[in-house]
């Protein structure tokens, strides 16, 4: 995009051949900074890839509510050598919750879901032991309730969805509701289990309609769950990690040198916690309709971007970077230049700085590329003074 203003510009200063020298200098210096900008993102994309690994990855910068750059670097599929393009989709994990919350609240807006509802109230045959989770505890991971699926993505005992449902309701809760973060799936589902039960039609379809196609979203769907062979355009996930889990949790991981293929079996009932597929350039138009308040109104927007605080008053989120937690919103609580940080399966990330009217989307085909640790890099090129951490 960039380079084609560039060349445009330059060929109008070889036909308007009167303009004097200083006038000539004063139209093309923004194009060069322009220039500079770009090979500096390159760069920067370039050495991460390197330094970390990446087989894959896609760029999307968005400023003042419009997309200024789009990136496609590297392979899509190693062994076939198939590049990645602007068109090539890639899961996005748990940035799918984020999607999940913006769900809930289109319901909270048409007055047919309560937050601080118990989830009782929506979902009939729950323990007793659930009856005072609320709704915002799902959405917050304050519910304390036990994990149904692992980072592998499978289900509690290896069993099918509607067993495995049953059998997390078995299970003791973990913490009191309401006291402490604790990130597990359970939440997530349930989420989507409340959403079915009040419009009466699949998580995947009210999502469908309601955001991917609202927001004009051309190459954004949930993951297959048939276990079919990879569609052209789709990214093959690879890691250097082989997970080592005891019951539903990963203990320890074991490296490889050599990145190999990452198989993930999703299934419909995980699909608010994790089952959106899409490319960059989607994902930032998505952002950008929410921000437009074409999704949901103001309002409901501050309310799913504000950390929702502990029992005891305290904050948490995934680190020292991101260390809050909204309605299915991570952020980077920091007085200067706060983001709203949902990332997912430690390969997609997208940062929105709501102060500095910067958006940056990451997607990645390697768990473990973790690009939230040099987001703020690329940012920090739009944003005098943006301290860099990672």
């Amino acid at each position: 995009m960039m380079n084609k203003i560039s060349a445009a510009i330059g060929l109008i200063a070889v036909m308007g051949g009167l303009a004097d020298a200083a006038s000539a200098h004063a139209r093309s210096a923004p194009v060069a900074a322009a220039e500079n900008k770009t090979v500096a993102i390159e760069q920067l994309v370039q050495s991460e890839m390197a330094s970390r690994g990446i087989p894959g990855l896609q760029l999307t910068i968005v400023r003042h509510n419009k997309i200024e750059f789009t990136g496609a670097y590297g392979q899509a599929n190693i062994e076939s050598s198939t590049p990645v393009t602007e068109q090539t989709t890639f899961p996005v994990n748990s940035i799918s919750k984020a999607v999940a919350g913006v769900a809930a609240m289109q319901l909270v807006e048409a007055d047919k879901l309560d937050l601080d509802a118990p989830i009782n109230t929506y979902l009939e045959t729950l323990p007793d032991a659930w009856s005072a989770i609320t709704v915002r505890h799902l959405l917050t991971h304050m519910s304390g309730l036990p994990e149904i699926a692992d980072d592998n993505v499978r289900l509690l005992g290896g069993a099918e969805p509607e067993a495995a449902w049953a059998k997390v309701q078995a299970l003791p809760l973990k913490l009191s509701p309401g006291t402490k973060f604790d990130y597990t799936q359970t939440n997530y589902v349930a989420i989507g289990k409340i959403i079915e039960k009040i419009t009466g039609e699949s998580y995947a379809e009210f999502v469908r309609d309601r955001q991917f196609d609202a927001a004009g979203l051309k190459r954004t769907r949930f993951a297959d769950v048939t276990g079919a062979k990879a569609k052209p355009h789709e990214a093959t996930l690879y890691t250097h990690l082989t997970l080592r889990i005891e019951g539903m949790k990963t203990v320890g991981v074991e490296r490889s040198e050599v990145p190999f293929a990452r198989h993930e079996p999703w299934t419909e009932i995980v699909f608010p916690a994790g089952g959106v597929r899409t490319t960059s350039t989607d994902l930032a138009k998505w952002a950008v309709a929410l921000q437009k308040q074409k999704l949901v109104n103001k309002d409901s927007l501050e309310q799913l971007w504000k950390p929702q605080p502990q029992q005891d008053g305290s904050y948490r989120g995934f680190g020292s970077t991101i260390n809050g937690y909204g309605l299915g919103w991570p952020s980077a609580r920091r007085a200067a230049h706060p983001a709203i940080t949902p990332v997912g399966g430690a390969r997609a990330a997208i940062f929105i700085y709501p102060e500095d009217d910067l958006t940056i989307v990451v997607l990645t085909n390697l768990m473990g590329a973790s690009p939230e640790k040099f987001v703020d890099k690329i940012a920090s090129l739009y944003i005098p003074g943006l301290a860099v951490e990672n």
